[in-house]
């Protein structure tokens, strides 16, 4: 196959498949000769903030002189942002590569997963081969029945920030969401974790009844550029008011790493926090347009926090699936708005941009629907020279904007 084949051919792959659980993922890698065995993981897992934290970590690791593959979903522009390695995408001609090998071996021995699965299992064979020292792994959902969780042991398991999100998969209450974030602990292990203040006891609980070594960050304090962590500054590249106590995080992985031996310098982290690039979290695209993929409560809230902390009016382009709780989301985050401009995209989930207009019109908040993302976004420049105009709601929308941006 050749790439838009590949590309073609995932995509065309079953987002679930029954028996459910990992067994034929298992069946499929053993015939691959067990890839992910040979390999040394950070496994993180988490509702939000789980992609900003594989980023700061990752480059940690490339600086500090680590081959350091990502694994990361979903993505925005090009399917080869999921699979990195020292920061660059894996090529359009290794992915078509690593599909037509991975397919076969599947067909052949009747191993058939998941889209997700399948590209898992791409990936382990592929920073495999290519000799990566570390991996960075981040879970695609949930934690315990997640096709990453394969895996037999992990440096560190990272529990990142916990909330309501993907509910008819994982349970109605951050207590049952945490339970099944936990699920990526190992035996023995070391674990890492943001404050999750609520769910605190249950993630204390876990790592105990499995003898795990557990940290939790502590509060992070924001500075002008950075951040105050345990009385020493760092530098942050990236923005918005929640990436400092992701950052943190950051720095216990970075303290459990050398209590293994890693030998992970003051010098090389402030480097890797300063340097790290991860788009649509509270990404400036230009001077006045930011784009943020936040599309559950929590991380609307904690965009809506970093839009307050600008001191400007703000327009707000916004779209939002149907599978998500929108209502409370477009409630939460369009009274920071002097106007919103709904939009959509052309995909089944996707909520119609009347009834995005229909919820904020009730609000007495100035509305406008326009189907098409560019032209909403133009419509949010003219509305007002001087606004800050914020692209949110959905990575998918993110997505979009990101290429016309690209594209000028």
């Amino acid at each position: 196959m050749n790439y838009e084949q590949s590309i073609d051919y995932i995509h065309s792959i079953p987002k679930f498949r029954r028996p459910l659980g990992n067994a034929n993922l298992e069946k499929l890698l053993t015939h691959l000769d067990n890839p992910q065995k040979k390999l040394k993981f950070i496994h993180i897992a988490g509702t939000n903030g789980k992609g900003s934290t594989a980023a700061m970590t990752a480059e940690i690791l490339k600086k500090s002189g680590f081959k350091t593959g990502l694994f990361t979903s979903p993505y925005l522009e090009v399917f080869n942002e999921r699979i990195r390695i020292n920061g660059e995408n894996i090529t359009d001609n290794d992915l078509a590569e690593y599909v037509t090998r991975v397919k076969a071996i599947m067909e052949k021995n009747n191993a058939l997963v998941s889209e997700f699965a399948f590209i898992t299992a791409v990936s382990f064979l592929y920073f495999y081969e290519k000799q990566c020292d570390i991996v960075v792994l981040e879970v695609g959902m949930g934690g315990k029945l997640d096709a990453t969780n394969v895996i037999d042991s992990s440096l560190v398991s990272v529990i990142c920030k916990i909330g309501l999100d993907h509910t008819q998969y994982l349970g109605n209450t951050v207590e049952e969401i945490a339970k099944e974030k936990c699920g990526i602990m190992r035996d023995g292990g070391t674990a890492v974790s943001y404050p999750n203040n609520d769910v605190r006891d249950i993630i204390e609980e876990y790592a105990k009844s499995k003898n795990v070594s557990l940290t939790f960050a502590d509060t992070a304090l924001p500075t002008e550029n950075g951040f105050i962590y345990k009385s020493k500054e760092y530098p942050l590249s990236l923005k918005g008011t929640y990436q400092p106590q992701n950052a943190a995080v950051v720095l216990e992985i970075t303290s459990a790493l050398n209590k293994q031996g890693f030998n992970i310098s003051d010098k090389d982290i402030s480097y890797g926090l300063s340097h790290t690039s991860w788009a649509a979290r509270f990404e400036f695209v230009s001077d006045r347009v930011v784009i943020d993929g936040g599309h559950n409560i929590d991380g609307i809230k904690a965009l809506k926090k970093s839009l307050l902390s600008l001191n400007r009016d703000v327009v707000l382009v916004i779209a939002m699936m149907e599978d998500k709780d929108y209502k409370a989301c477009i409630r939460e985050i369009s009274p920071v708005a002097k106007a919103v401009f709904a939009t959509q995209l052309d995909m089944p989930r996707c909520l119609s941009s009347e009834k995005i207009s229909d919820i904020i019109g009730s609000m007495n908040i100035p509305v406008f629907a326009d189907n098409n993302p560019k032209d909403a976004l133009q419509n949010a420049l003219d509305f007002s020279d001087n606004s800050i105009v914020c692209v949110c709601g959905s990575l998918y929308l993110a997505g979009e904007i990101k290429k016309i941006f690209h594209k000028k």
